[in-house]
């Protein structure tokens, strides 16, 4: 007799198992296992559909301790089954809801059924009991359905232990109820309390399996757009670029086909779609779907004047948005074997790719908006050449024709040099040393212009000038210097200084000039980012530019007062690339 109560037991236990797996497929009791509770579902509509899911959770765990009562073997007036893992399970998942709908379903069956045997009403008090347990644990544990086996061995051990107890308390006559004990107590309490644990451990197993999947697919789409990136960046100079792409994705995913599509145009294309032409007329739903509606859209049947008609005899397709700045929609396309149980893996690769690729064309395009702008400015300062410095040059050199021949000869080198590098250089990032020869034909055609009046000295060892700095940034401040600094002195020499210093993370530039300083006001409009009117526009541009390209820790430090003024960068030394290829720090 007890080996038929085992084989009974364990019955219905397989039957649990068959249940739970059952259950794993069931949208909404995905969502009670991964605790996404009504609280987080807060409008009206989703807490009612929230409590009809919980019913019928419980309706289904009460479906089965009805199965459990059906298939359980007689025993001396008791009816040994697995009805305990359903009652408490039902509370364990659903809460209260759940727990109080099976349990009532079960004591209801069971008493109507069998309601003259001489442990009915034990089977029935008990049932509550265990309902009642169930709720409470599910409702203490709603934030976090998450049981240990030892959890549950305990929990349903006790459970049995208090139906025991309750069979050689209400069973009449105690010597029938021993009987029954001695029958069921070991497949009851023993039994039952394993195939709780097995119940839910096919929960945990499908999920974890179902977690390494997804964690699968998300390292094989950061795999597939990491190597992507590069040529994600240059998809705007020539299709070869887009081509990579999806060879990228075919070799990382092994698909059946991938296809990028703007409008009509296949922009690139595996040999699956080779043979595809798109026209107005057969233009795919699919397609209009996605460009429409912005989200990924899947399609099995299609209509036989669908363009995409003949990829769909063992394939899948599957189409997701890649929106661009202007909300133009290219479609990302790919093409995967039928016959799968889901295709929800597929979907969501091919929804991240498309995203991860529709965020770094938008950064590309940035990025090329942002070096346009930079050579934009330094076409605006080229554009900037004084023509009273012009002319005064040429006035200076033709002085000195007469005088001092060879001394023209040279001012005209240095008059050839500063035109060449303001005409012609137009590279972002050059070295400091090449910026500073620049300033160096500027300051010799002052030099020689304003003669004993000014002198300007330039402090810089060789090591000290390997930095890469944006081009053009320092001759505006020496311009400033000389113009509304040193030449503004009553009497004297005006001085000009260029120091230069090599630190541990930036390199330091000072100009420093004796005149008699800048007002405050002007300083602090510009910081202010408000047009500096007295000290001309060079002063600005450099401001905004080092604000633009290093951020606003690093834009110019000015102290001034009536001894003098000092003007400071801190250029941070950055893997740059200089026009001449050098250390950039």
């Amino acid at each position: 007799m007890i080996f038929d109560v085992i084989y009974s037991i364990c019955f219905n236990i397989c039957l649990l198992v068959v249940l739970a797996f059952l259950m794993t497929k069931m949208e909404f009791v995905q969502r009670l296992l991964l605790n996404e509770e009504e609280t987080e579902r807060e409008e009206e509509g989703a807490r009612i559909q929230n409590l009809g899911e919980k019913l019928v959770l419980g309706m289904i765990f009460g479906a089965f301790c009805i199965i459990s009562d059906y298939i359980g073997i007689q025993v001396t007036g008791a009816l040994p089954n697995a009805r305990v893992i359903g009652v408490l399970s039902a509370g364990f998942l659903g809460g209260p809801v759940s727990g109080i709908v099976t349990t009532v379903i079960a004591c209801v069956h069971r008493y109507i059924i069998f309601p003259e045997r001489i442990s009915t009403m034990a089977c029935v008090l008990s049932a509550m009991i265990h309902g009642v347990i169930g709720c409470v644990i599910g409702y203490r544990k709603k934030g976090n359905r998450q049981y240990s086996n030892g959890f549950l061995l305990g929990i349903t051990f006790l459970s049995e232990l208090i139906h025991v107890a309750m069979i050689l308390l209400l069973t009449k006559p105690f010597a029938e109820a021993l009987n029954i004990v001695e029958v069921v107590i070991v497949p009851m309490v023993i039994i039952n309390s394993v195939g709780m644990v097995i119940f839910f451990n096919v929960f945990k197993s499908i999920f974890n399996t179902e977690d390494l999947k997804v964690a699968s697919k998300v390292s094989l789409a950061m795999r597939t757009a990491e190597r992507c990136a590069p040529y994600l960046a240059r998809v705007n100079k020539g299709r070869e670029n887009i081509q990579k792409i999806i060879d990228i994705v075919m070799e990382e995913y092994h698909c059946q086909g991938v296809a990028l599509i703007q409008g009509m145009d296949f922009l690139g294309c595996s040999s699956a779609f080779r043979s595809i032409v798109l026209t107005e007329d057969n233009y795919p739903r699919l397609l209009s779907a996605t460009k429409t509606y912005k989200t990924t859209r899947i399609s099995k049947i299609p209509l036989p004047e669908d363009g995409f008609y003949p990829l769909y005899q063992n394939n899948v397709v599957i189409s997701a948005p890649i929106i661009g700045d202007d909300n133009r929609v290219t479609a990302l396309v790919m093409l995967v074997k039928k016959n799968a149980y889901s295709y929800r893996a597929d979907i969501e690769f091919v929804t991240g790719l498309a995203n991860y690729f529709a965020t770094q064309i938008k950064l590309a395009a940035m990025e090329e908006q942002k070096e346009a702008l930079r050579k934009a400015e330094i076409t605006t300062l080229q554009s900037q050449i004084n023509p009273h410095f012009l002319f005064n040059s040429l006035n200076t050199i033709s002085y000195f024709c007469r005088e001092k021949p060879e001394k023209a000869r040279e001012l005209l080198l240095a008059l050839s040099s500063y035109f060449r590098n303001m005409l012609e250089d137009i590279d972002y990032m050059v070295t400091l040393d090449t910026e500073l020869e620049h300033v160096k034909a500027y300051t010799m055609l002052e030099e020689a212009r304003f003669e004993d009046r000014l002198s300007v000295e330039i402090r810089a060892e060789a090591e000290d000038l390997t930095c890469c700095v944006p081009n053009l940034i320092l001759q505006p401040i020496v311009e400033n210097a000389i113009h509304h600094g040193a030449m503004k002195r009553e009497r004297g020499v005006g001085k000009v200084t260029v120091q230069v210093k090599r630190e541990e993370k930036s390199t330091r530039i000072d100009v420093i000039d004796n005149g008699p300083g800048i007002d405050y006001r002007i300083i602090q409009s510009l910081y202010g980012g408000e047009k500096v009117e007295h000290t001309g526009i060079g002063l600005m541009n450099v401001q905004q530019r080092l604000v633009s390209i290093y951020g606003k820790g690093y834009g110019l430090q000015i102290v001034s007062s009536e001894a003098g003024t000092n003007v400071r960068m801190n250029i941070p030394h950055q893997e740059v690339k200089c026009h001449e290829n050098s250390d950039c720090g």
